[in-house]
């Protein structure tokens, strides 16, 4: 029988699988009353810079549902505190970037960074997390994608419309591709880092790539996300994970970036999805979070729903259509595990 790890990545290669491997979006996180206690003594970016503490609550999830995946704790802004941009987290208000970066001058004051010296804590975590986690299972690193990470930048924080973001895009397309270039140049060997310390895959998260249409993205961000997917896996040689939230308006560019799956939002139909895509990449998603907020029966019933939605094509991995929300009750991740015949860490299926 394969494990947990082997199910996981042959999915994602559109290999045939025993059963669907899943893991959620978040799973570390606030939902977690274990999480909540850690979290009560610390700050979040302490958290993750210390190692003990990220590879404590990457595992919270996993021994209590026994997913296939621990996605490592993190936070997509590492990269940017790493190039030189001071980032904090204010309680009620999400992260804070400064100074915002806005003119050409601003791109070219970031500074390259070492990631195995500037984020070691990171990969610290990924070896801790292997050590109580054995060979079989499997570690999940990440980063923002050029478009996300860059409107952080540009907008000093989270944004609702990205005005200045997309100003800068469309009005001075030179500063922003130099942007971008700039980010995929550090993005590339970070996630090599998180290989080389135990990752098995990596996730690029464009939390924000929704607010573009399917041209602009094709052609603004199309060729950065691609160079980032075909400079790692060049140098991991790992499958690669593209998610894109709001992202029904962009399947088919985002089949043509090269990566080894899409994830997608819980506003896809999985048949349309698959219809629009083909076979050129796995499909990883995408129930809706807040069906989590539904007793455990309408739990169950909808994750199977979901589960029937993709069958009969290989290389489905089950996830949520976003990350999983403060407030979810823990018995409608038990739901789940039922439904996707989990173990808990330590146990054997």
């Amino acid at each position: 029988m394969p494990t947990p790890r082997e199910v996981f990545l042959s999915a994602l290669r559109r290999q045939p699988v025993p059963r669907t491997p899943w893991w959620v979006m978040r799973q570390a996180g606030r939902y977690l009353p274990e999480y909540r206690a850690v979290r009560g003594n610390h700050q979040f970016l302490d958290m993750v810079r210390d190692p003990a503490l990220a590879a404590e609550v990457t595992l919270q999830p996993i021994r209590r549902f026994g997913m296939d995946v621990a996605v490592i704790f993190s936070d997509i802004l590492v990269p940017c505190a790493a190039m030189g941009v001071d980032v904090r987290f204010e309680e009620g208000e999400g992260p804070k970037l400064a100074p915002a970066i806005r003119t050409r001058a601003d791109v070219d004051r970031l500074r390259d960074f070492d990631a195995a010296r500037d984020t070691a804590f990171l990969g610290d975590a990924i070896r801790r997390v292997r050590s109580e986690l054995g060979p079989d299972r499997a570690i999940l690193g990440f980063c923002g994608a050029p478009w996300t990470t860059a409107s952080y930048f540009v907008e000093g924080g989270t944004s609702r419309n990205f005005e200045h973001a997309k100003a800068l895009m469309h009005g001075e397309p030179a500063t922003f591709a130099r942007l971008c270039e700039r980010l995929v140049d550090n993005l590339v060997p970070y996630l090599a880092m998180q290989v080389d310390a135990g990752a098995d895959a990596v996730q690029i998260f464009d939390s924000w790539g929704g607010a573009l249409d399917a041209r602009t993205w094709r052609e603004h961000l199309l060729p950065h996300v691609t160079r980032l997917v075909r400079e790692t896996k060049a140098r991991t040689r790992v499958p690669i994970i593209l998610y894109v939230n709001g992202a029904s308006q962009l399947l088919e560019v985002l089949a043509d970036s090269g990566a080894d799956a899409i994830g997608l939002d819980w506003r896809v139909d999985p048949v349309e999805a698959r219809a629009r895509i083909g076979s050129r990449c796995a499909i990883q998603g995408n129930l809706d979070p807040t069906i989590l907020f539904a007793s455990p029966e309408v739990v169950e019933r909808e994750a199977r729903r979901m589960l029937e939605g993709f069958a009969g094509s290989t290389g489905h991995v089950f996830n949520l259509g976003s990350g999983i929300l403060p407030g979810t009750p823990v018995a409608s991740m038990e739901a789940l595990a039922r439904v996707l015949g989990s173990v808990p860490l330590g146990g054997a299926r």
